[in-house]
């Protein structure tokens, strides 16, 4: 009979445990994310700065100053990025204007107006890209879609397509789930600057949930670049490093004067970091972690994970924009 009762309060005890925990994580940990696609089997390691590496980059660009800043980066490095295309993402609104539903159309623009005015107009193509997704396991057809599909199936695990995310995951995500067969064939490198650990919590998330959540929860080979805000630089130091090198300079720095925020020093050029760390990987410090998979709150799940992903948690902001000016320099400075 002690035997019993011991038993029967050891299944008490379980029960109030197994209780708490639902409580706290909100359902079973076993019941957990539904929308599941398959495990991550090792994060990804960054290329030597000496070997130049398949790149599109998906960028909102018409949403803030660092998407402009960025680009412009990528395209003074064509001894790091093979640059195949661009594709103009989505955003519910901008700093210069409530775009969403024309959000596309001007992204996918301004990406040929920093082309035209880095002297390569036409150079590279530039693609329309979908809006947000409506349910967790459906996605939108777009031109941008199809490219990012088109150009990771050409490709091989040997030498896979890094896709830049500088903006919603939407595009991302769509190409994964219209193709999944890419998972083999590219590397997603996604601006994320979350809450780590705690919530995925950023305006990149905030446009398009699902999408971001496909990311985490997929066995797409993921690096997260989970910093930027640290990466700003004064009008004072634009004016004296960027205007006066060509057009594409003085276009950077009349940019600025677009936003008053924009004209702060401390403003973050957020999305300019994600470029740099691939250009020099010692610019960024980076580490092999546990993906979590996001709730729906968007709160990191770290008891239902989902493999590995390489995560960018600093961005050394002097370096950073050194490479800029650096490459300004080099190519406008008059003789």
């Amino acid at each position: 009979m002690d035997t019993y009762f011991f038993s029967m309060e050891r299944r008490t005890i379980v029960a109030i445990v197994i209780c708490c925990l639902t409580i706290m994580i909100g359902q079973p940990v076993w019941a957990q994310v539904k929308n599941y696609y398959g495990e991550k089997s090792t994060a990804p390691v960054i290329p030597p700065k000496e070997q130049r590496i398949r790149v599109i980059i998906a960028s909102d660009a018409a949403t803030e100053v660092d998407d402009v800043w960025a680009i412009s980066l990528a395209l003074l490095y064509p001894e790091r990025f093979e640059i195949e295309g661009f594709v103009g993402g989505n955003f519910d609104y901008g700093m210069l204007g409530e775009f969403g539903p024309e959000s596309i159309e001007k992204s996918t623009a301004l990406i040929r107006t920093i082309l035209s005015k880095a002297g390569m107009a036409g150079k590279y193509p530039v693609y329309a890209g979908s809006q947000p997704m409506q349910y967790h396991s459906t996605s939108n057809k777009s031109p941008g879609v199809d490219f990012i599909i088109k150009r990771a199936m050409a490709g091989t695990p040997e030498n896979p397509l890094w896709i830049i995310g500088l903006g919603s995951a939407t595009d991302i995500a769509a190409a994964y789930l219209q193709e999944p067969a890419i998972k083999d064939r590219i590397v997603v490198f996604w601006h994320g600057r979350t809450q780590w650990p705690f919530k995925a919590y950023n305006y990149n998330i905030f446009g398009d949930m699902h999408a971001a959540r496909i990311l985490f929860h997929t066995p797409l080979p993921f690096v997260l670049f989970d910093t930027g805000g640290q990466l700003s630089a004064s009008m004072e130091d634009s004016k004296a490093h960027v205007k006066p090198y060509g057009e594409l300079g003085e276009y950077l720095y009349n940019y600025r004067l677009k936003n008053e925020q924009w004209k702060s020093a401390n403003r973050g050029f957020f999305d300019m970091g994600d470029i740099a760390v691939l250009i020099d990987p010692e610019i960024g410090k980076w580490e092999a972690a546990t993906c979590p998979t996001i709730e729906p709150d968007l709160t990191y799940n770290f008891y239902r994970s989902n493999g590995k992903l390489l995560r960018c948690y600093d961005a050394d902001r002097e370096k950073t924009f050194e490479l800029l000016y650096k490459k300004l320099k080099e190519k406008y400075e008059k003789n």
